[in-house]
């Protein structure tokens, strides 16, 4: 399965989306969680749906990223598939004719698989909780239905959400369990800043303390 969350992204969508379908020979179903869009993104999800069999799309309130991602969560575990997670901000170029979902099916068949994703679909921790602990963003992951059943979904709890993908992954290490890296994917994420309304707060730096201190609390790891 692969979901989408939607909110006011009508151009990204469509990159998204066709550059998706276009980079990959896998028609699993894409969840379009739409929520109360105002500028034609739904209208343009309904469409999507008419005229492709593998799109379903959901309509929901909007409750912010978070509650979407684990709206996405929540399906997956519901129907026991594993989920690729992007966003509308995200666009895939096809590469060498390389099927980057078809590669990623195959890695997450290994016991000790527990996320996927692509050279660019991450980062690295700096002082602030681990430094260089590798973490897997939201905007691009591939999570075995094994990952899901074992850890659920994102934790609600940090403030704004700031590190929630950093969190996640370390759960997973916690859990035994690996992080594997494609690198002859290439996806472009350029708006994000633009896009999440938390990143526009003034005090954006003391949240971003705040929610590394809630994570280090909750994983026992030692102040810095």
């Amino acid at each position: 399965m692969i979901g989408i969350p939607i909110y006011n992204d009508l151009e990204g969508l469509k990159l998204c989306f066709y550059s998706l379908i276009n980079s990959t020979s896998i028609r699993d179903k894409i969840i379009l969680l739409e929520s109360e869009s105002t500028d034609g993104s739904a209208e343009f999800c309904d469409e999507l749906a008419k005229r492709y069999n593998f799109i379903e799309v959901i309509h929901t309130r909007k409750e912010g990223p978070l509650k979407a991602y684990n709206k996405l969560f929540s399906i997956a575990k519901d129907r026991k598939v594993d989920l690729f997670l992007t966003q509308t901000d995200v666009t895939f170029r096809k590469t060498h004719n390389f099927d980057f979902l078809k590669e990623m099916k195959e890695i997450a068949k290994r016991e000790d698989c527990g996320i996927i994703t692509c050279f660019n679909g991450g980062g690295y921790s700096g002082l602030d909780f681990i430094d260089g602990f590798y973490w897997v963003g939201a905007w691009c992951c591939y999570i075995p239905y094994r990952t899901i059943e074992k850890i659920g979904g994102y934790d609600e709890n940090i403030p704004l959400g700031w590190g929630v993908d950093i969190d996640y992954t370390y759960a997973i290490k916690q859990a035994g369990l690996k992080v594997y890296v494609i690198n002859y994917l290439c996806n472009h994420h350029p708006n994000y800043v633009e896009r999440h309304e938390h990143e526009k707060v003034k005090n954006i730096e003391e949240l971003k303390k705040e929610a590394f201190a809630y994570m280090r609390r909750k994983w026992n790891v030692l102040d810095r």
